[in-house]
């Protein structure tokens, strides 16, 4: 098997493979990988028919592995171990302390074979809302960009303001703010996937109820479409009101961690992760 980089050109057979999962991966967000970690994606080939993927992203002192896939017909090779091992090696020799990724289930006991531990399951959650407009919920504009950068900051544990700034110029629709006495007490974000809209990131500075507010005016905009949302089953705050609102379970991944612990992307602030590949 020979592993090279993922290019632009190999998107199609990207989102084949992430279709073929049933995932909601959608061609952009395959673009953003590529556009702020170009080095860090890789697709995997045997005698010259591409099999395999595997993404990453270095936020620092950490880093992130998602859309590990081989071939149904490859499986059962150590195809994916390999992938893995390329994975893990580009982001260690960068200097990251430690790895996160969200794991199926199936693919747990490769994890743990290389090193990961299981921290908390990361929640697949979907319903249909009946949305609500709120004085205390507004449409995000550019120059709220640099507010929310630091408030995400400080609770995801990392920069990731290109990939804030990327899904705003992308589903700016999709991005609120809830404001009350002129102080930001969160942000929403979200995206299109066929006919359904993924919620994420979603980020809380504070646990007030009026959280509930920016979630019904997202919903609001959705038009009727299905939502989807991931969070960390540590996170009570998010999942009560989820569950307030109709929100069930459709799977669940196990949120792992290679390394040293620093707690990034753990908050309870974080009311939605971004993706499952992000974090």
């Amino acid at each position: 098997m020979d592993i090279r980089q993922m290019v632009v050109s190999d998107l199609d057979f990207a989102l084949n493979l992430t279709a073929l999962e049933g995932w909601t991966n959608t061609r952009r967000d395959f673009e953003e990988l590529l556009y702020f970690n170009p080095e860090g994606s890789f697709i995997s080939e045997v005698g010259g028919e591409d099999i395999g993927m595997v993404c990453t992203v270095n936020y620092g002192e950490f880093g992130f592995i998602g859309n590990l896939i081989v071939q149904n017909m490859y499986r059962g090779q150590n195809f994916g171990r390999k992938l893995m091992e390329i994975a893990m090696k580009h982001l260690l020799d960068t200097g990251t302390k430690s790895i996160l990724l969200d794991g199926v289930p199936k693919a747990v006991s490769l994890y743990e074979q290389l090193g990961f531990r299981k921290i908390v399951k990361s929640l697949r959650l979907e319903s249909v809302l009946t949305g609500k407009s709120s004085e205390n919920v507004r449409q995000m504009i550019p120059e709220d960009l640099d507010m929310i950068s630091v408030s995400d900051l400080s609770h995801f544990g990392s920069r990731r303001e290109n990939f804030l700034e990327m899904r705003f110029s992308s589903f700016a629709e999709y991005c609120k703010i809830l404001e009350i006495d002129d102080e930001i007490q969160g942000f929403i974000m979200g995206s299109r996937s066929g006919s359904s809209i993924r919620i994420g990131p979603w980020v809380m500075n504070s646990h007030t109820p009026r959280s509930e507010d920016l979630l019904l005016a997202f919903a609001e905009t959705s038009s009727g479409n299905p939502l989807k949302i991931g969070v960390l089953e540590s996170n009570n705050e998010s999942l009560n009101l989820l569950w307030k609102h109709g929100f069930k379970e459709t799977s669940h991944s196990w949120r792992m961690l290679y390394g040293e612990d620093t707690g990034a992307t753990m908050s309870n602030h974080l009311y939605a992760i971004y993706t499952p590949a992000l974090g």
